[in-house]
């Protein structure tokens, strides 16, 4: 039980990958938030899993009057990974289907940001092998298909 919590501590205060220190991973895109949207939608999609919906923002807050910069959210789902997933703890159905966002800053920089999956083997207390190996694996898919739109 101590073991998992100080692996569970050090990955909180240490951070994981490229975006240390953080529970988000945003990266800079070197394309156009369409051209983003559509190769990461591509990638992902290679490995198995499936894009259920996009939310326009920027849309919908033309419609209410209010300025938004170019923001799109992506709903992605992989029932086979994903159930398995909630069988270590249901709890994680709070966090899936998985949901990303591109946005496009003032000066028109993209940028692309998610939760880190490995956040959730704290946020859910996951702790069993198993579960652990499945969540890092949905980290090296996404880690790999935000490769298509990075420098």
């Amino acid at each position: 039980m101590k073991k998992f919590f100080l692996i569970g501590v050090l990955l909180l205060l240490a951070g994981c990958g490229k975006n240390q220190n953080s529970l988000m991973i945003t990266v800079d895109s070197k394309y156009t938030m369409p051209e983003t949207i559509t190769r990461f939608e591509k990638a992902i999609s290679q490995k198995g899993y499936t894009i259920t919906g996009t939310i326009d923002h920027t849309g919908r807050a033309k419609k209410e009057n209010i300025y938004l910069h170019p923001t799109t959210a992506i709903t992605i789902d992989n029932p086979k990974v994903f159930s398995a997933l909630l069988t270590c703890n249901p709890s994680l159905g709070i966090d899936l289907p998985i949901r990303v966002t591109a946005y496009s800053l003032l000066g028109g920089d993209v940028k692309f940001s998610y939760t880190q999956p490995e956040y959730w083997t704290l946020k859910h207390n996951i702790k069993d092998k198993d579960c652990i190996a499945v969540v890092l694996q949905i980290a090296r898919d996404f880690d790999e298909a935000v490769g298509a739109i990075t420098p």
